[in-house]
């Protein structure tokens, strides 16, 4: 969330999972290299070790604790020499090698290394030179050319000395990651980036060979890094091998570099460990020094990144071509690529789903290939296995994981590719991601004659260094005389990007490329995916809903059998799919009993929708009959603007005194589930869990495509509201959340099961209770960034709430009303953001043992919140109370539906207008009396602007909070293009509104030369009770603009670059649950031409606009006005009134500009509860504050004394009991007895004010003293 993590959080690729996956590579035996490790028994793999020339004369014993060879050169055992295993030099396809070798530094001469190269059967290395430390030592051989063919001598390494050598092992390992940069980097295993400044990067060329250097010159933070994160599936978390990192760097100016890498251990040194610093002289030349590190373990905690490269005192700048890591393995295991290749297949086995599908697998395959996995593991596992039998496990393993492959419903491979210049025009549609097509110089198309016409309507170009920003498709019968059907843009290189179109008949389909030198496509795909039509209709429910039911899909319709005698999966799945061709909107389960017995995938912008009811009618019942055990199928994993609401689950088999462990029942995977489509904003809300084992899961599930947690299970924005239940083991445990999510009303107790219906097996309360009070947790937090809750209820568990260690950062969050009773420990704390910590108000904490065992150096900060039981570590128990919010229902419209019939389209925008078309529908509804106008999902031009009557809702496809994500922009899209006059986009008239829906200004894009612009507001109303809920503004200048009573804006989300939400005068107006961040810009799916890339959100977005004026909430007379769960990141203030009265609950901003607040107020009545921030300053103006969280918080002591008969009081927002922030106002009051009179306040004996009541600003440390004097 904070600026330093935001540019490294998304994978590089636009579209992951869009084109089909790529050929796993083949597996390796030899992962991390082969060795030997010396002694009198000496351990090999994949070499074999001897001494020379004669044998005998070899020594061998042990030293520090390392068993070793020694040469004897008296005896004429003068080398040692290895011959490496000839499978391990074809296997690894490369002439570079590098070889380790610990050696006993003793003396002053050198260790010097021979090889087979394959011009020179006896060529030598750069030698290692001693430096008579007395200790084993690691030195690095880079060898180029090899041969190893067995010609020196019969071996290919000679080792030998100036003097006699000890050697304790020796390694010889290859990169198996590398970046080469440049102005278009190819990558292969590394991700670079630069930093701080990424804008001041300079790129050039020098001696042939592409470079990026840093620049001193750059504003602060200046660009004197170059970050690199390398692949998690290559090395993660090595906590015992050897990582070697090459720099190719240009030797000229007397330089210096290192690397500042990521070590074990938490603090900051540890996470950016200091290398040795390496000193270059000026030779004009390139050269490659290797860094040796033993504990680089490399978790992506160097600032997103696993190390970076640094240009050491500044004072000369540093150019780099090339980096490239390999790992060298400390334990020499024969299975280690077999392990490694299981691992690939069990992960690549759980994540296909079999079916007809683009991209699902045929019936049977998994079971086929399960079994092989089975086989493997089995060799893997035996005693003494041999090379021979671990390579026939491999190799069998390898074959049945490249024959499991994907439906593919690409049909380019059966055109025929040609292009207007360049070479390779036949690889685009080969199947190769390897291959490619370069072009001449200029602009070029490339092109498919398929041979006869056939339907299309998805064309997606892989790009590799060289893209084009700005393409058209063009479809032709003739070859000669051709129609554009679509324009698009990539927004950088090696990605893919997607161009939809309504679906045509072509035989040839060409892509004419601008905007580049040149290109260079790797793959060309055509398909005509499935568009489904969906039938919306209003739902008439059994129990009553705040906003009435939609729905675009029925799951009966496809068989979900609500008797529950019949497994509905399937079915339910099924409509899920179509719900998903139809670019979103609504699933409808029906009240019933439908049994599941696998997970349930609810896919990005589509929900599932059930008919909630409480006890003993529950409405849709869902009756999990799902394999058990921790790692199981969960019941639902949810999507990208998904979501699962209005559901009971129940488990038959589960039992209250010996429960029956399951995976969760709901699970949020974020980004490790299929790619970015999923990565953010997921809902579960308005559920009730009767005995699930596990609750709700968020950021839970491994990886699909094997990335490590810190960077490949990372979410964004959950909602989790209204939810009701018995869990067992844990009501929820949530990790690795970058962007604030929200957490409302979420009670578990064994109420739910116990006192349920005789159909759900109720068992007695008190088995229940002994079972959760020894075993059970409430919710597990681990590193959720400022997540926000509001009345989280938990009891009868053994801890209420545990926050423990993250996977890539700490928790920090905020708590409104937080009830926790009957636990041992209420709140048990591990680990927290020891920069600051959490915040609790307005609550109540039981634990028999403890309320609160705080074991970071973090804070728990208190407020208004009944402690029952001991309290330790730091606890910060603020004064006074603390108020409380009552949520109400939100605005329900009028029963009534229209749908409108306007041109619209999925995943790309109509030619056609769609203004008139819409105000015709909204004009009916509001001549009717008011209803719901609905516009399916899919994307819809309005060229002017829109009113939507008094009483009528204008609803988009999303029941659930929603925003694009990157390279995905389902749901309901108005797409704006009148730019700034009086009108706003959207006028709502009395009691009107909006829900579900969001709206993207085309040529507001900040990466063209003139950058954005000012549009009116998106949405005004101005005559009362107006609403929007439900919505995105991904780059709007202005969102809302509202007054009059009774106003509701809820789940707001996007980017603003002047005003988020204004409000005028009106009275009890509610804000809850918006979250606005510059990001919103890059991350969509709208693939429009010359787009801006993510890499440049700072500089063009956030820096350059969001925090030089934008606001998230500016209130002009508003009264009775209460926000709950508001974040702004990247504005230049928060909240700011005018004038108003106003009540705030979990309110924070991070990276607010200069000069900017996180409260400002001019004039009114302003509170605020569970304040947090990043930087900027707290407040200003007249305002209430309680519980204030603050990051690193420059705070000072302030105190009052008296002197004669008299009182003293301190009035001021407290940062901790005692202490102010510096640059607050603090006001202090004498109050003299009736025998007294005031004279002074002193501090130090030196008098400041004379004045009863004195304000002041806070410095430093103070004791303030009231004198007094008798009268």
């Amino acid at each position: 969330m904070t600026r330093r993590l935001l540019a490294g959080v998304l994978p590089a690729l636009l579209l992951a999972g869009v084109l089909a996956t790529p050929p796993a590579q083949a597996a390796t035996m030899y992962p991390s290299g082969v060795g030997a490790d010396l002694g009198p028994t000496p351990t090999t793999l994949g070499v074999q070790p001897a001494a020379g020339d004669d044998p005998a004369g070899l020594q061998t014993g042990t030293e520090q604790g390392r068993s070793y060879w020694r040469t004897n050169q008296a005896a004429n055992t003068s080398y040692l020499e290895f011959d490496v295993d000839r499978d391990y030099v074809d296997e690894i396809g490369t002439d570079d090698v590098l070889v380790t070798v610990t050696y006993l530094d003793i003396g002053t001469g050198t260790l010097e290394l021979q090889y087979d190269a394959a011009t020179d059967p006896q060529a030598d290395a750069e030698d290692v030179r001693l430096g008579n430390t007395g200790g084993w030592q690691t030195g690095t051989f880079a060898l180029t050319d090899i041969g190893f063919t067995n010609r020196l001598g019969d071996a290919d390494l000679r080792l030998f000395g100036s003097a006699d050598i000890t050697v304790a092992s020796l390694r010889i390992s290859t990169a198996g990651a590398s970046t080469q940069l440049g102005a278009s980097p190819i990558q292969d295993g590394i991700s670079p980036r630069a930093g701080d400044r990424p804008e001041n990067l300079i790129t050039g060329v020098q001696d042939g060979r592409p470079y990026w250097q840093t620049d001193r010159t750059a504003p602060a933070p200046g660009t004197n890094f170059f970050y690199m994160n390398v692949s998690d599936t290559y090395l993660y978390d090595n906590r015992t091998g050897l990582t070697l990192i090459s720099v190719d760097y240009f030797d000229e100016g007397n330089g210096q570099f290192g690397l500042h890498y990521d070590s074990p251990g938490e603090t900051i040194p540890e996470r950016f460990k200091n290398s040795e610093l390496v000193s270059y002289g000026d030779t004009k030349t390139w050269k490659t020094h290797t860094f040796a590190l033993p504990d680089a373990v490399m978790t992506n905690r160097s600032n997103g990144a696993d190390f970076r490269i640094h240009n050491g005192d500044g004072s000369v700048d540093l150019k780099v071509a090339a980096v490239r890591v390999a790992k060298v393995a400390s334990t020499l295991d024969v299975t280690e690529g077999l392990v490694d290749l299981i691992e690939e297949a069990a992960r690549t086995e759980k994540a296909a789903r079999e079916g007809t599908r683009d991209g699902q697998y045929p019936a049977g395959s998994r079971a086929i290939l399960r079994t092989a996995i089975d086989d493997a593991r089995a060799i893997a596992a035996t005693p003494g296995v041999t090379d021979v039998q671990v390579k026939e496990a491999l190799q069998t393993l390898q074959g049945k994981l490249d024959a499991f492959t994907p439906i593919d419903t690409n049909f380019a491979p059966e055109g025929t590719a040609t292009a207007s210049s360049g070479t390779g025009a036949t690889n685009v549609n080969d199947g190769d991601h390897s291959t490619a097509w370069t072009s001449g110089p200029g602009d070029s198309w490339l092109q498919l004659d398929l041979g006869e016409r056939r339907p299309v309507n998805d064309v997606r170009v892989e790009w590799s260094q060289a893209y084009s920003p700005d393409y058209t498709v063009q479809v032709s019968n003739d070859g000669t005389n051709f129609t554009t059907v679509g324009r698009t843009g990539s927004p950088g290189a090696n990605q893919f990007s997607k161009t939809r179109f309504a679906t045509t008949s072509a035989r040839y389909v060409r892509v004419a490329m601008t905007g580049a030198e040149s290109f260079i496509v790797k793959e060309l795909q055509l398909r005509e995916s499935p568009v489904v039509a969906p039938k919306p209709r209003l739902v008439k429910t059994v129990h009553p809903t705040e906003d009435g039911v939609i729905a675009d899909f029925d799951a009966t319709e496809y068989g979900a059998d609500r008797s529950g005698r019949r497994d509905s999966t399937k079915a339910i799945q099924q409509a899920i799919y179509a719900c998903q061709d139809a670019g979103g909107g609504t699933i409808w389960l029906p009240a019933g009993r439908y049994t599941v017995s696998d997970t349930i995938e609810v896919h990005a912008f589509c929900t599932l929708r059930g008919d909630h009811g409480q006890a003993p009618n529950y409405g849709t019942v869902v009756i999990a009959n799902l394999t058990t055990g921790d790692d199981g199928p969960s019941l639902f994993r949810i999507g990208g603007s998904a979501g699962v609401l209005g559901v009971t689950t129940y488990y038959p088999n589960q039992n209250a005194t010996d429960p029956v462990p399951y995976n969760y029942t709901f699970e949020i995977p974020g980004g490790a589930w299929i790619g970015n489509e999923n990565y953010m904003m997921a809902t579960v809300a308005d559920v009730t869990m009767l005995n699930s084992y596990r609750g709700i899961g968020i950021s839970t599930m491994p990886n699909d495509r094997g990335n490590a947690p810190s960077s490949g299970q990372v979410h964004e924005s959950s909602t989790i509201r209204n939810i009701r239940g018995t869990a067992l083991f844990e009501g929820a445990r949530a990790y690795n959340g970058a962007d604030v999510g929200t957490w409302e009303n979420v009670a578990f107790s064994n109420s739910y099961w116990a006192d349920a219906p005789a159909a759900y097996n109720p068992p007695a309360r008190q088995a229940l209770d002994a079972w959760t009070r020894a075993h059970g947790t409430g919710l597990v937090l681990g590193d959720l960034e400022w997540d926000q809750f509001h009345r989280i209820t938990l009891t009868d568990y053994r801890v209420g709430i545990h926050v423990v260690a993250g996977q890539r950062a700490q928790f920090t969050g905020s708590f409104l009303q937080p009830d926790v009773r009957r636990t041992d420990i209420g709140i048990l704390v591990d680990v927290i953001d020891d920069r600051w910590g959490m915040t609790l108000a307005a609550g109540r904490i039981e634990g028999s043992d403890h309320a609160i065992q705080n074991n970071s150096r973090g804070y728990v900060k208190v407020n208004g919140t009944t402690l029952t039981g001991a309290v330790d570590g730091i606890v910060h128990r603020m004064s006074g109370t603390a108020p409380t919010y009552q949520q109400k229902p939100l605005p329900t419209p009028k029963q009534t539906l229209y749908v409108a019939n306007a041109p619209h389209g999925l995943g790309y925008l109509p030619a056609a207008d769609a203004t008139t078309a819409v105000q015709k529908v909204l004009d009916k509804a509001g001549r009717d009396g008011g209803g719901i106008v609905y516009l399916p999902a899919g994307w819809y031009r309005i060229a002017t602007h829109l009113t939507v009557p008094a009483k009528v809702e204008l609803r988009g496809a999303s029941a659930v909070p929603n925003r694009d994500q990157s390279g995905a922009s389902g749901g309901t899209v108005l797409h704006a293009f009148e730019k700034d006059t009086a009108t706003a986009l959207l006028t709502l008239q009395a009691r009107a509104g909006l829900r579900g829906l969001r709206v993207f200004y085309p040529d507001n894009n900040p990466g063209k030369p003139e950058g954005v612009v000012p549009y009116p507001f998106a949405v005004r109303g101005h005559a009362g009770g107006n609403y929007v809920i439900n919505a995105g503004f991904p780059n709007t200048w202005n969102g809302l603009d509202l007054q009059g009573d009774d106003i509701v804006v809820r789940k707001l989300a996007g980017a603003f670059f002047d005003h988020a939400i204004k409000l005028g005068p009106g009275r009890n107006g509610r804000i809850e649950g918006v979250l606005s961040n510059g990001n919103a810009v890059t991350r969509v799916g709208y693939q429009q031409p010359y787009w801006m890339n993510e890499g440049n959100i700072f500089e063009l977005v956030i820096d350059k606009y969001m925090r030089k004026t934008a606001k998230i909430v500016t209130v002009d007379g508003a009264t009775g006005l209460t926000l709950l769960n508001v974040f702004a990141y990247g504005f230049h203030d928060g909240l700011v009134v005018n004038s108003g009265q106003v009540d705030a609950f979990n309110l924070g901003t991070d990276n607010l500009g200069a000069d900017g607040y996180t409260v400002k107020v001019v004039g009114g009545d302003v509170e605020a509860t569970n304040l947090a921030r990043y930087n900027g300053a707290t407040s200003t103006g007249p305002v209430t504050l309680r519980n204030v969280m603050v990051i690193n918080v420059v705070q000072r002591s302030i105190q009052v004394a008296t002197s004669g008969p008299g009182t003293a009081t301190i009035a001021g927002n407290e940062s901790e009991p005692g202490t102010y922030e510096v640059g607050a106002q603090v006001t202090v009051t004498a109050t003299p007895t009736s025998d007294s009179v005031f004279q002074s306040w002193t501090v130090d004996g030196a008098v400041v004010s004379t004045e009863a009541s004195y304000t002041f600003t806070v410095a430093t440390d103070q004791v303030l003293t009231a004198n007094f004097t008798a009268k």
